[in-house]
């Protein structure tokens, strides 16, 4: 190594053997020489740990390895930290680039200027698109912190900046996603010599399919991330701090990560004061947009499991800890309450082993107390389930004639679940008989909101959301399913769906079939009308043989929209019962 490091380029390397090379030569090929490259493995299963050694052995004295166990890009970077020897610090991700230039002209910024922080601009390179676009960190000639912090761009950025590495000794990334959002742009408020070269030395290539794009249950870390942003900043730079924040959270909320628009609803009512007072929100019309939501009520973030002499099973804890790290999950027993806390008909059905009925009560009675979404052992929810947050009560149908009770959600002491509950305190032959929960859910919405009984979507009374059975029984790979049954072993690959409900998404195709021939008929009566009659058996031929080419164009366009295998449920169904 040299004698004096003046930058240490950080690499975290996980799975990244394809781009791996590329980047570490773009900081060997760095016009600095006094610089060191520390290599990150966090545990990386591919080849990359292999590339990082052979870097190491062809650049004894430049390049340092650190093979450990994965803990994330937050973890890998203070690893790198602790090693480092450089005046400055510089944080490079493993399948990004730098221009030759980079650190030698952001190293004679900060060292000439005694900076804290230097930064630069960033090339975007849109890989499935094969574009590229320049983003200007902040569009001024002389630089303003307070200016920059409301109105510049890529202040989340930890790799176009170039730090002091004592900054480091105070300060370190969280285990977390969005560690940059939670900790960077705190530095900057807090470290107020900063400079800035205005080149786009950084290349950070998007790609599909990234953390950055895909959707994953730890992805609510970004409400912590804004969290401390705002609570650990410099006081002084409040305003600017809460507008940047809401600028950020705009984004989200309305384009890309509109599935958490609940989580966010909940985020800004928490600062409610801070956003509401703020004049840079004042101005921007646009922005300001965000504050509509604080009139929105959403269902709390809270799963409801009642489990009566069973245990939950291991797959869906497995879901929640996937889907919903954050979430608060309420489990109940037969312990939960005490006999004198149920009416007398549910301490029978518990002493008659009637225990469905019993959960079924204890499931309203928490969901009217604590507010949140029912998901009984017996269903599996997935990511999407938080979509329906954004409601304030909803049911869903599980086939044409039925109402599950394997996932529904309210906010606490709805009047609907209030009235659902009291039906468990009268005496009458339906409690007598242990009527179901999705049967009393039914009746009670036919009587007091008129609902059609067909297993279609509805919203009765523009108040009460009733989904299909692919949204809250039965997923039919079409992108809308929430949460599915899983009573029965379903083979890798295939989807289990009752046959009533298949026969309805038959039916509905049908429907749509016979829609297009109207539709087709009212735009060419003519030739309809002369292929029946005026062609004879030939043109009759041509006709079948044109029908049944659009019938299967069709069928075709209906799997590959819904992408899910029509004789894939059928299959599974005749696996499992044998028919």
């Amino acid at each position: 190594m040299n004698s004096k490091i003046k930058v240490s380029v950080i690499i975290p390397v996980y799975q990244v053997e394809n781009y791996l090379e590329r980047a570490v030569d773009s900081v060997l090929a760095q016009t600095l020489e006094e610089k060191e490259i520390i290599l990150v493995d966090d545990g990386s299963q591919d080849t990359s740990p292999q590339i990082c050694d052979q870097y190491e052995k062809a650049y004894p004295e430049l390049i340092r390895v650190i093979h450990k166990k994965n803990e994330g890009l937050g973890i890998a970077r203070n690893t790198g930290i602790r090693v480092a020897s450089g005046e400055y610090i510089a944080f490079l991700d493993s399948d990004d680039t730098v221009e030759p230039e980079m650190y030698e002209e952001m190293y004679a910024k900060a060292s000439g200027e005694n900076l804290d922080i230097v930064m630069c601009d960033v090339k975007i390179i849109y890989v499935e698109e094969n574009k590229t676009s320049i983003v200007s960190s902040y569009p001024k000639e002389n630089f303003d912190l307070a200016d920059y912090i409301a109105n510049g761009n890529n202040i989340t950025y930890s790799v176009n900046k170039l730090f002091r590495r004592s900054i480091w000794e105070e300060n370190s990334y969280e285990k977390m996603l969005f560690e940059d959002i939670s900790l960077i742009p705190s530095l900057v408020t807090r470290y107020h010599r900063i400079g800035y070269v205005k080149k786009p030395f950084y290349h950070y290539y998007r790609r599909a399919n990234t953390l950055s794009t895909t959707f994953s249950g730890n992805m609510i870390d970004i409400i912590q991330a804004f969290r401390n942003f705002i609570d650990t900043s410099d006081p002084y730079y409040h305003e600017e701090v809460v507008y940047c924040t809401a600028k950020q959270l705009y984004w989200n909320m309305t384009q890309s990560r509109v599935l958490f628009q609940a989580d966010f609803i909940e985020f800004l009512k928490e600062y409610k004061k801070d956003f509401l007072l703020n004049s840079y929100l004042a101005k921007d019309r646009k922005i300001h947009s965000i504050l509509d939501f604080l009139k929105k009520d959403v269902i709390p973030d809270k799963i409801i499991c009642v489990h009566f002499a069973r245990a939950i099973p291991q797959e869906y804890l497995e879901k929640i800890t996937e889907h919903f790290p954050k979430t608060k999950l309420i489990t109940a027993d037969e312990s939960y309450y005490s006999k004198d806390q149920l009416p007398d008909n549910v301490n029978q059905a518990i002493d008659s082993g009637h225990l469905s009925y019993a959960e079924e009560y204890v499931s309203l009675k928490l969901l009217l107390e604590e507010g949140g979404i029912v998901v009984t052992p017996d269903s599996r929810p997935n990511l999407n389930l938080k979509k329906l947050r954004l409601n304030q009560i909803f049911f869903g149908f599980e086939d044409p004639d039925q109402i599950t009770s394997g996932c529904y959600g309210a906010l606490a002491n709805h009047y609907v679940i209030q009235a659902l509950l009291e039906t468990y305190e009268k005496d009458n032959i339906f409690n007598k008989a242990f009527l179901p929960l999705k049967e009393r859910i039914r009746d009670f919405l036919i009587i007091h909101f008129q609902l059609q009984v067909n297993g279609k979507k509805q919203t009765l009374h523009g108040e009460i959301p009733v989904y299909l059975p692919s949204v809250l029984s039965y997923d039919m790979q079409d992108g809308e399913n929430c949460c599915k049954k899983s009573e029965f072993p379903v083979p890798e690959g295939y989807e289990l769906v009752s046959d009533t409900v298949l026969k309805m998404w038959s039916d509905r195709l049908m429907e749509n079939w016979n829609l297009y021939k109207r539709e087709l008929q009212s735009k060419h009566p003519s030739a309809v009308k002369t292929a029946s009659i005026d062609s004879g058996m030939l043109s009759q031929d041509l006709f079948q043989r044109e029908l049944e080419r659009q019938i299967q164009s069709v069928v075709d366009n209906y799997e590959n929209s819904t992408c899910w295998k029509i004789t894939k449920p059928f299959r599974a169904i005749a696996k499992i019962f044998g028919k």
